[in-house]
């Protein structure tokens, strides 16, 4: 659910009478002023959901910098200001199209306390407070870009708390210089593809155990499954030998993935009257570049079973069902 954030007129502020912020520690002093501004009952709450959004987007884009270099972009002069802001608020949204940056703004988000819900009820009144406190502190520009940030925040938590109501944390260790962190290609996704350390080319017949340089501890009560790519299944003759394969909670040594090509080292030949052969056309190779996806893991939540003992199966109400292995025809 996006957030209904009104459009912000972008005025001409040359003229007005604005008294500008010229360095870091006077904005961060205004930003401090800003969250006083709140009754006593709100003023503790916005201000760690604010601190605690910009420490968010800080870790998912260190470049980016947190609270201090937002008080920064503040501190700038209009000019530098317009030539910056558009730069910082295109960063954050290219952040934000990363599906796993959002999903670890969620997590983040939610460790700190803070649920999109709450971004969302308390955004009208942010925009009031800074219309009405910052106004004639700093240009209505500045007082615009403030908004932009945390709405786009927002936006981007809400859709993804939207599609996934619980996050499992789980530790993972690169054992490879070259190992890539399994990543969503989209939002809905319920596999992660998990890329090749080098390039490796696997002959017809022939299987091999893929590396990905990768060790995770899943916990107790899931495991990891590792599937194919149905794209490269298509288009080669490459399969996860066991799919899918089970990567259990207790395991903590590299994942590796089983990867067949089945197609035959002969595909066909002419046998000649001397049981020679003739026309011999061989099976293909295939290779997985350095950095390709090759399979995506799901992770998946495993039930444990307990059998009891009965003196007849049949004694268990069901519904009439008898046979199997093609019982029930194929129309």
């Amino acid at each position: 659910m996006k957030a209904n954030i009104p459009e912000q007129k972008q005025e001409n502020t040359q003229g007005l009478n604005i008294k500008p912020i010229t360095n870091k520690q006077e904005a961060i002093e205004a930003a401090q002023h800003f969250t006083e501004t709140f009754s006593n009952e709100n003023k503790e709450k916005f201000q760690f959901h604010f601190q605690g959004m910009m420490e968010a987007i800080e870790q998912i884009n260190p470049e980016m910098g947190g609270i201090e270099e937002l008080a920064s972009i503040l501190a700038l002069p209009e000019e530098q200001f317009e030539i910056l802001a558009p730069i910082f608020l295109n960063e954050l949204e290219k952040s934000y199209h990363n599906v796993n940056n959002q999903l670890e703004m969620v997590q983040l988000m939610n460790l700190s306390g803070i649920r999109a819900e709450d971004v969302s009820n308390e955004f009208l009144q942010i925009c009031k407070t800074l219309d009405t406190e910052f106004n004639g502190q700093i240009s209505e520009r500045k007082i615009n870009f403030i908004k932009r940030i945390i709405g786009l925040t927002y936006n981007a938590v809400a859709e993804a708390e939207g599609i996934s109501k619980r996050n499992i944390i789980i530790p993972i260790e690169y054992c490879h210089e070259n190992a890539k962190m399994p990543a969503y290609a989209h939002l809905s996704d319920a596999g992660m593809d998990i890329y090749a350390l080098e390039d490796i080319t696997i002959a017809p017949g022939e299987t091999k155990l893929i590396p990905t340089g990768l060790k995770i501890a899943i916990p107790l009560g899931y495991e990891m499954q590792v599937r194919p790519k149905s794209g490269r299944c298509l288009k080669t003759k490459l399969r996860v030998a066991n799919t899918p394969g089970t990567i259990d909670a207790g395991y903590r040594d590299e994942i590796g993935v089983i990867i067949d090509n089945i197609e035959p080292f002969i595909k066909s030949a002419d046998i000649k009257e001397d049981g020679s052969l003739c026309n011999v056309q061989f099976g293909s190779s295939y290779t997985i570049g350095k950095g390709e996806k090759f399979a995506q893991l799901v992770l998946s939540e495993v039930p444990k079973t307990i059998f009891y003992e009965v003196d007849s199966i049949e004694e268990i109400p069901n519904d009439g069902r008898t046979g199997g292995f093609g019982s029930t025809g194929m129309k």
